[in-house]
């Protein structure tokens, strides 16, 4: 959980910090099931308030 945490944290300060370039492009992300797909799943409902659109491909 508490990695779940960090990586979320992190996600999302990247995200921020890069959302000019991505502002108008969806990202897309490959990833395993899991562990990969269930925490990108996990950080996706804040990097959607952020404005990155993310389309996860499993």
């Amino acid at each position: 959980m508490k990695l779940k945490t960090i990586f979320s944290a992190l996600s999302l300060t990247a995200a921020v910090a890069f959302q000019p370039a991505l502002a108008a492009d969806k990202l897309s992300i490959a990833a395993t099931p899991v562990p990969h797909a269930e925490i990108l799943e996990h950080i996706q409902p804040s990097l959607k308030e952020a404005g990155v659109d993310l389309d996860i491909k499993v």
